[in-house]
């Protein structure tokens, strides 16, 4: 199988989700063995690879970090590039966010459909872990481990509240489903968390159309998209940062409980892996 890339750029402006930036993003084609790079077009252009090693920990987002300027908030943009089957592209941005859209990765794949994509003349290859990997946080944990051909993930959602009960998802990552079951998943908070993740500095752009608010009720003036939308969600964010590897994974993902902080030591693990070979 080849390589793909964009078959041409395509920009969207919004409101991004933490910040608050009125932000455009456009996607553009890349060349073969690029991958994905982002770029801060309001920072003097400024590129900031798509790699592990940027990675800097930041709560309930993805941050990168590299020629003094940061990217984060990107791991639904990167979800739609690797579920789409995007292999190389540049997402360049005139703030720090991208648009937030829905909440979801549903905006970025059809950023993805408008731009439409083409081969390459580069062969694709995929990496299969050498050795199992197992993260574990207290009672947070992901696992990953050589798969049977391309990329399962299974997600265990468990917040220990009676109205968001204990469930798990589990997903063969290909075009159709990610654009049809996963991709549509919007990210959510409780309605507990909400306040207080808004004094704490976060959410400045959030609303209850890009952000499910879960009480007991449900998501406030809102409706779920699937009744396990919560976990395809949760998963949604280990594809997007199993995506920073910036490698086509053949492999097979358990996690449970985990959140960015155990996915992003995960893709740094298995990053380590192919760099070692």
């Amino acid at each position: 199988m080849k390589q793909t890339t964009l078959a041409k750029e395509v920009s969207l402006t919004g409101i991004s989700l933490h910040e608050g930036h009125n932000v455009t993003l456009t996607l553009r084609p890349a060349v073969a063995d690029a991958g994905y790079t982002v770029i801060r077009a309001d920072k003097a252009n400024a590129r900031i690879a798509v790699h592990p090693r940027n990675i800097v920990e930041k709560q309930r987002r993805t941050l990168l970090f590299e020629n003094g300027v940061e990217a984060h908030t990107v791991e639904h943009v990167l979800a739609a590039l690797y579920g789409m089957g995007v292999d190389n592209a540049e997402l360049v941005l005139t703030a720090p966010e991208p648009p937030a859209g829905d909440g979801s990765a549903l905006v970025f794949c059809d950023m993805i459909k408008q731009a439409g994509t083409r081969q390459l003349a580069a062969d694709r290859t995929e990496f299969t872990p050498s050795a199992p990997v197992d993260i574990k946080d207290g009672n947070a944990g992901a696992r990953i481990g050589p798969g049977k051909g391309g990329l399962d993930v299974e997600y265990t959602l468990d917040y220990g509240v009676p109205f968001m009960p204990r469930t798990t998802v589990k997903f063969t990552v290909t075009p159709e489903v990610f654009e049809r079951e996963i991709g549509p998943a919007r990210t959510f908070c409780l309605e507990q968390e909400a306040l207080m993740l808004k004094a704490a500095g976060f959410g400045k752009g959030a609303n209850t159309q890009n952000t499910l608010v879960v009480g007991p009720k449900g998501p406030m003036e809102n409706t779920l998209r699937y009744p396990d939308e919560y976990a395809r969600h949760k998963l949604l964010d280990v594809i997007g940062d199993l995506a920073v590897t910036n490698l086509r994974l053949n492999a097979m993902v358990a996690a449970e409980r985990s959140g960015h902080s155990q996915n992003q030591k995960l893709a740094k693990a298995v990053r380590a892996q192919f760099e070692a070979i």
